[in-house]
């Protein structure tokens, strides 16, 4: 018999966490595991590449009441309060001492509207913090509950110890860096009990193919194209991507500085480029569902992250063999090789932009960074899936 698993996650938006899961799901043996996945929010660009043996579940009646589906007068009552009242306990967070994450505001306002799953599952997977962890822990049956943790999380404005009401109901926390398991196992001795480690799924021969699937024009052959790819928010570092770009301008470089992703600071980053002048030299190119041809192709790969739970778009740049200069965020050591695979540099712009300065100043180091690079395996996690068949069976 099949055995019944469930995963759990917001949205399949563009992401490190939703991109490693449509590549587990990819690969889960579908002759052993029946699946359904939850989402909280449906219409993500990933969602086209749930392999078909996945059922996707109805997303909860509350979160479509958000998204403008309506339903009886009686239910559209209680949501419209329960939004209200949501809303209201958000702003009045802004003025604690101890500021609450988001998403623990939001999921005790409406814990008591939302519906738990009827379906008995052998395994429920929550695979990010915060609101999947929550309705794992308190909305489903499940033999056993697991969660993934795939940031930075003892450095999250997460309240730990509110938290630890719905961690106390996991069997299982996976997490997906060394790093973010040590600092996971020391918040509470319980945790360091149950506690795992799982790498993001990283599938080298689908990033190669769809680094292949077409050309791009952005690149001029006669410049240093550099790329970044990343969610545009404060935790990845573009402010100083940018100061690094002014720099490299006035010391006389010719390159364009092409940067990958969507996000809440789109507008005071451009205005940054507005303001130093650097628009044809700093491009917000947006979110593409298929990064991997900017990366294929790119002259550099540049990681300004202040911090990251493993560093995926790194190791995929790795996989694809660039020249990478990332910054010294906590996992970077458990993917670069610093000064032989690719360079670890500081957090503050002089340090970025000396990395990035010595591989186009210096070709004898650049050439044998690329051939370190060709002449290892491509960095891969699949062997990571017979670690979460093991988890699954315990």
């Amino acid at each position: 018999m099949k055995k019944k698993l469930l995963f759990v996650i917001d949205s399949l938006t563009i992401g490190g966490a939703e991109k490693s899961l449509v590549s587990l799901l990819n690969m889960i043996d579908s002759s052993k595991y029946e699946i359904d996945l939850l989402l909280f929010k449906k219409g993500g660009d990933f969602e086209k590449y749930v392999p078909k043996n996945i059922n996707i579940l109805p997303v909860p009646e509350y979160f479509r009441f958000v998204n403008k589906e309506t339903f009886s007068v009686t239910k559209n009552v209680l949501y419209f309060y329960h939004r209200i009242k949501t809303s209201l306990n958000l702003r009045i967070n802004n003025y604690r001492k101890n500021i609450l994450h988001s998403e623990q505001v939001v999921f005790a306002s409406i814990n008591k509207v939302l519906s738990p799953i009827e379906k008995d599952y052998d395994v429920a997977i929550a695979y990010s913090q915060g609101m999947p962890t929550y309705f794992v822990s308190k909305k489903v049956k499940s033999s056993k509950k697991m969660a993934w943790i795939n940031n930075d999380y003892i450095s999250t404005i997460f309240n730990k110890e509110l938290d630890y009401e719905s961690y106390k109901n996991i069997d299982t926390i996976v997490t997906v860096s060394d790093y973010t398991k040590n600092s996971v196992s020391q918040i509470r001795c319980e945790y360091s009990e149950k506690v795992d480690l799982i790498l993001d799924i990283v599938n080298p021969d689908m990033i190669c193919k769809m680094a292949e699937e077409y050309e791009i024009h952005e690149y001029d052959k006669s410049l240093v194209n550099i790329l970044t790819v990343g969610r545009l928010d404060v935790t990845k570092g573009y402010d100083r991507a940018i100061r690094v770009a002014k720099l490299l301008r006035e010391s006389g470089y010719n390159f364009k500085w092409f940067a990958i992703g969507e996000g809440p600071e789109r507008k005071k980053l451009q205005e940054l480029i507005n303001m130093y002048e650097l628009n044809d030299y700093f491009i917000l190119l947006g979110k593409k569902l298929n990064p991997y041809v900017y990366m294929k192709g790119c002259d550099i790969y540049v990681q300004t992250s202040v911090k990251e739970g493993f560093g995926l778009t790194v190791s995929e740049a790795k996989i694809l063999k660039r020249p990478i200069v990332c910054t010294s965020f906590p996992t970077a050591k458990e993917i670069i090789n610093n000064t032989v695979d690719g360079l670890i540099v500081d957090h503050d712009i002089c340090s970025i932009y000396n990395g990035i300065k010595k591989y186009i100043d210096d070709n004898s180091f650049r050439n044998k960074i690329t051939n370190e690079l060709n002449s290892i395996e491509p960095y891969s996690t699949v062997s990571q899936l017979n670690k979460f068949y093991e988890l699954t069976k315990k």
